[in-house]
């Protein structure tokens, strides 16, 4: 009941939270990524649709999946806003309703911390991905201070409740895929607690042999 509760209050108050953020440069970053976005795109964890006013012309398709029903609601309403014509679907990065092969670009961003197996994640991002088709990630990661990194091994509440496991070595898990890994940056998550300030931004291409 707790966690339900919660799941309606944190995405009311998802835009709020991250209001500081987005103001402080995040949304700048988020505009960045996402302009190297082409053809047919998905978004796997796509909550209250911040990215949403990012994507480019060159996005011919958008398909955004969002299994929380209280974010998807809420991204239902932010892309009718914005005109934006999307295909938003409830399912799980770990098995997406696409055949293979169906899109050019996958976008996550703040998404494999939450997903309950980063190397199934990104197996199906691999499979629904074109040959040659490219991930771009944007994604809280474990620090490499070990002070900070004993605090986000503690995981505090709430992120328990969220989901959010901020010290995973997300960056060696996408090596670690099918993925080949074409540009990161390590940065920092502005205006955020301590734990979730380190991250990692860039692109990985499903090889065309694959």
């Amino acid at each position: 009941m707790l966690k339900r509760l919660f799941s309606w209050f944190y995405a009311a108050a998802y835009d709020l939270f991250n209001g500081p953020a987005e103001r402080a440069g995040l949304r700048e970053q988020r505009r960045d990524l996402l302009a190297q976005a082409t053809g047919a795109t998905v978004e796997i964890g796509a909550g209250t649709g911040l990215n949403l006013p990012h994507y480019p012309p060159a996005v011919t398709r958008l398909a955004l999946i969002e299994p929380d029903p209280h974010m998807s609601r809420r991204l239902r309403s932010r892309a009718s806003r914005l005109g934006r014509d999307a295909e938003i679907l409830d399912a799980t990065a770990g098995q997406l309703p696409f055949p293979d092969a169906s899109f050019d670009t996958a976008v996550v961003t703040f998404t494999l911390c939450s997903v309950p197996d980063e190397q199934a994640a990104l197996n199906e991002i691999t499979r629904v991905l074109a040959p040659g088709g490219r991930l771009l990630f944007f994604e809280h990661v474990r620090s490499a201070d070990p002070r900070i990194a004993a605090k986000q091994d503690k995981i505090p509440f709430p992120y328990p409740l969220i989901g959010c496991h901020p010290n995973r070595d997300t960056l060696a898990e996408i090596e670690a895929s099918p993925l080949a890994v074409e540009s990161v940056r390590a940065g920092e998550l502005p205006k955020a607690p301590q734990i979730e300030r380190p991250m990692i931004v860039g692109t990985a291409r499903r090889p065309a042999s694959a």
